[in-house]
């Protein structure tokens, strides 16, 4: 006899096959509805509403995933053993084309949660959560990186806002058509290369 599930299995699956339809629908039209998002996720209104009562919401949870996905990206990039094998100029390469893909593939929600930032102080502390976890990815890469002799002096703290500021300029549309290999890749690697390595 199969064991039955507990109901909260269903209900936390149900949740994010919502929130990855929101996502969805924001990523191919810009916005969403509960209709719409219910649709994608071939599931009623009525449940959308079960665990959202609002759009905003729905929206926030959307951002809260979205997000949690960046700090995972940044997580994998930030890893000494990468930069050390690849070397500064290969892996600044892959770290530039990999973090413009990320804001290219969720340009739409970026927009659209950053709209909400003034009328949500939920949004806006999420937000500043999720960037201090990443500052500390970077100031924990960069402190690796010193001691290993792969990334110039400095410190620690202002280089990794150094690194979450350039990231975080992935906004631009410029950006989000990046190339590999294209000139501007090169551009971008080669400023993130001047900016961490160390001097000879």
């Amino acid at each position: 006899m199969t064991e039955l599930k507990p109901a909260s299995d269903k209900i936390r699956r149900t949740r994010l096959k919502l929130v990855g339809a929101v996502r969805d629908e924001v990523n191919s039209n810009g916005d969403f509805s509960a209709e719409l998002v219910a649709h994608r996720a071939s599931i009623s209104p009525a449940t959308f509403y079960n665990h959202f009562t609002t759009k905003d919401q729905a929206l926030l949870a959307a951002y809260e995933n979205m997000m949690d996905g960046l700090v995972d990206l940044v997580a994998n990039q930030c890893r000494i053993e990468k930069l050390l094998d690849l070397g500064m100029h290969q892996f600044m390469a892959n770290w530039v084309l990999d973090t413009a893909a990320f804001f290219s593939e969720n340009a739409a929600l970026f927009r659209l949660a950053q709209a909400a930032f003034s009328r949500s102080k939920e949004m806006r502390n999420l937000f500043r959560e999720h960037e201090t976890t990443v500052m500390e990815h970077h100031r924990r890469f960069i402190e690796l990186g010193q001691a290993a002799k792969a990334i110039r002096p400095g410190d620690q703290h202002s280089m990794a806002q150094m690194l979450t500021i350039f990231a975080e300029s992935w906004h631009h549309s410029l950006v989000q058509n990046l190339k590999p290999g294209d000139a501007l890749h090169e551009e971008l690697t080669s400023s993130l290369v001047r900016m961490l390595a160390p001097k000879n």
